[in-house]
């Protein structure tokens, strides 16, 4: 029986590097996120009265802005609990001037996209019920890009709901990264390797891919286009995402899997890192 990562398995928090601290710090609170931790070159930042970062920005004088046509990440998706808080947060955004870029029902999941100030693609969105869910047939789900019944989500906003940030039990959902190419190689590193699922493989030009059956928790697109280099160090963007397990002994079944697969990798005070094929690492822990 081939190797499965943790069903349990969930995403914690992404860390950016950015050209102004500053500038995306005052954005990310407006956005409805908290300060947890600040210093000269970094800020973590949680959703309000949570404890754990969902986001670490970190900054020096050498960052450039990412190029256009690199790998590197196409968004990252802040999940909220129900849709009258999607209704809650998008109505909330637009009040204070944050521009919408655009929406999608996924059918699975409905989303509005944003972009924050230097240009890393932003994802919020509420899951329909997973009874509502479409299988494939093939042991995955059926997705897509169908509009959004924004007429009916913004009539759950809700005025007289005073704004105090991102609404409690909302999380980070996934990551959705540009990559050089979607081939052989992708799916030992995630599937055979990582012990990963693919849900979707949508017209060959990105895999939706998860633990536990969920639609996915990371995606990879090769929509920046095939072969697109991966961007020079301190370039902002990515730097790493961090996933923890439910246990020890599913984080020690996977270190022995990346082992047999002969994917390099650290185990340091008890946090795996490996790197993807962006050069971002991902790190995973014992939550």
């Amino acid at each position: 029986m081939s190797f499965k990562i943790d069903t349990k398995l969930e995403l914690e928090h992404l860390h950016l590097l950015v050209q102004s601290l500053e500038e995306m710090t005052d954005f990310y609170k407006t956005l409805g996120l908290q300060i947890l931790n600040k210093t000269a070159n970094q800020v973590e930042f949680t959703i309000p009265g949570n404890t754990k970062p969902i986001l670490v920005l970190s900054s020096n004088e050498e960052v450039t802005i990412r190029p256009p046509r690199t790998t590197g990440l196409f968004h990252f998706a802040i999940l909220v609990p129900s849709r009258e808080d999607l209704a809650y947060v998008i109505g909330n955004l637009l009040n204070v001037g944050v521009p919408v870029t655009g929406a999608g029902d996924h059918i699975y999941s409905e989303a509005f996209y944003l972009n924050d100030p230097e240009g890393n693609g932003i994802e919020i969105y509420r899951d329909r019920p997973r009874s509502e869910w479409i299988s494939d047939g093939r042991g995955g789900l059926v997705t897509g890009t169908e509009a959004v019944d924004i007429e009916g989500v913004m009539a759950l906003y809700d005025r007289n709901r005073s704004w105090t940030g991102l609404p409690k039990g909302t999380v980070l959902g996934h990551i959705h990264l540009n990559v050089r190419v979607i081939n052989n190689a992708t799916t030992y590193f995630y599937i055979d390797a990582l012990g990963l699922d693919i849900m979707t493989n949508f017209h060959d030009s990105a895999l939706f891919i998860s633990a536990g059956g969920y639609h996915h928790h990371i995606a990879v697109n090769t929509w920046q286009g095939v072969g697109a280099p991966v961007p020079p160090e301190q370039t902002s963007g990515l730097l790493s995402y961090t996933l923890s397990l439910s246990s020890q002994e599913a984080l020690q079944k996977l270190v022995e899997n990346l082992h047999t697969h002969q994917i390099p990798h650290t185990l340091e005070n008890g946090r795996l890192r490996v790197l993807d094929f962006n050069n971002d690492a991902m790190i995973f822990y014992v939550r």
